[in-house]
């Protein structure tokens, strides 16, 4: 398909690019889940390596483009994470991303979807996720609705009304540790903080937190 073809954003993330290619997924083929995978824009990079894909996504309209930017190959299933992970999702899984997508579910359903996957996860299967960090320029704007987690008055960044849930380094580490069985010292930390254009206003400081890492 032509870049102008792709529907929505034409690009994987670009630390899923480093996730791709510094943990070999180029050299080997496996089953990829994404929870909140959009446009299928991360995706488009396994399949075109030949790996099994699947993507999950609580938007009927990014699901559909998705379905469109993999030329209707791959597995797409409409679902709200709140309520766990879909039954429809198999195991073994050889690599999960979770890239800026579990920021806008409650903690303890995060913890809760964490719980589920656990046991489909194949061994030695990679891990990727991105939160957002209590020194983004979204904390506190918007109305508490958890410790660390606000109902954002955000319209500039198009997430009015949407939950978002905050995580300091040490606690997404002791999730991944104790619910997934993850070595600390299999980690690899990253933080990404920058600027952005949001509605034409000019935002400072977005603050990511990235990890990935290998089950034992």
């Amino acid at each position: 398909m032509k870049i102008p073809d792709i529907r929505g954003l034409k690009y994987p993330d670009e630390f899923v690019i480093r996730f791709f290619f510094k943990s070999s997924h180029h050299d080997r083929c496996g089953r990829i889940v994404e929870l909140g995978c959009g446009n299928g824009n991360n995706l488009m990079l396994y399949k075109a390596y030949g790996w099994d894909v699947t993507g999950v996504d609580i938007c009927a309209e990014a699901l559909s483009n998705a379905r469109h930017n993999l030329d209707g190959t791959g597995h797409f299933i409409q679902h709200d994470l709140v309520r766990g992970i879909p039954d429809k999702i198999d195991a073994p899984i050889d690599v999960l991303l979770m890239p800026s997508s579990l920021y806008y579910i409650p903690r303890a359903a995060f913890i809760g979807c964490l719980r589920q996957l656990a046991p489909k996860l194949a061994q030695n299967a990679d891990i990727f996720i991105s939160l957002r960090t209590p020194e983004d320029y979204r904390f506190g704007r918007g109305i508490p609705s958890e410790a660390n987690g606000f109902v954002l008055n955000t319209p500039e960044t198009a997430e009015e009304g949407l939950l978002n849930v905050f995580y300091f380094e040490h606690e997404v580490v002791d999730m991944l540790c104790d619910e997934l069985g993850m070595a600390q010292n299999s980690l690899t930390v990253l933080h990404r903080r920058f600027d952005n254009i949001q509605s034409g206003q000019l935002v400072f400081g977005n603050s990511d937190l990235i990890i990935w890492g290998k089950l034992p």
